[in-house]
């Protein structure tokens, strides 16, 4: 669909009239974030949303256009929340008590987090934006929400000073592009050595980010010592 013409998410559904359809409508958009935490959208079948919660699938196209427009509500809410996760972490009262070391080390935490979470969908979800045309492309919320990302993460590392100027931005940039890479290719295809539910991953990474942005592990504590 033409990004002019790209319909809201709620408008991509058959709104219902009644308390019990809105439950029915609620439940299987559930179910579909339950099965995309383990499973690629490929995979995910229409019968198997609708016997996720005990229906047919004429009921699943009483509330929604196209398997395609429930793909999309779902996206849609993927990265409201996945926004939403990442607002409340760069807003945290403890990210002003932390050195930079610790930041980063809790910044790869909710990376992984948030591509672990319903990876199967987010794959497919990476795979139609390098679909899209540019202009399409603007609309899509997983960019919105890159982007979005990027420029948190460039604010909350500029309250060190060191960080603040254009060639520690342009580091910075490449930091958040290296941690991105990963992902996708974890999310993508999960080649190992080391697994996106590997718990080993996130030490790797941190050590990895840390090495090339010059950053020194140190306990907090010195630095409000120091302070």
């Amino acid at each position: 669909m033409p990004a002019s013409k790209r319909l809201p998410p709620f408008e991509r559904i058959h709104a219902p009239r009644q308390q019990r359809g809105r439950e029915r409508q609620d439940a299987l958009i559930r179910a579909g974030l339950h099965l995309t935490s383990t499973r690629h959208w490929d995979d995910v079948k229409v019968g198997d949303i609708a016997a996720e919660i005990g229906c047919s699938i004429g009921t699943f196209y009483t509330r929604f256009h196209t398997k395609a427009a429930y793909f999309e509500v779902l996206v849609d809410l993927v990265t409201q929340a996945m926004q939403a996760a990442s607002s409340a972490f760069f807003a945290a009262p403890e990210r002003a008590l932390e050195t930079e070391h610790e930041f980063l080390e809790r910044w790869v935490a909710l990376g992984l987090q948030s591509f672990t979470r319903h990876r199967g969908l987010y794959a497919t979800a990476v795979i139609e934006l390098r679909r899209k045309s540019a202009e399409e492309a603007l609309q899509s919320p997983l960019l919105r929400f890159r982007e979005s990302s990027r420029a948190q993460f460039l604010h909350a590392m500029a309250r060190w000073p060191r960080w603040r100027g254009d060639s520690a931005q342009e580091q910075l940039l490449f930091a958040f592009q290296l941690l991105q890479g990963v992902l996708i290719n974890a999310v993508l295809t999960n080649p190992g050595p080391l697994y996106l539910q590997d718990p080993a991953l996130q030490g790797q990474l941190t050590a990895v980010l840390a090495r090339y942005l010059g950053v020194q592990q140190q306990p907090a504590s010195a630095i409000r010592r120091k302070a």
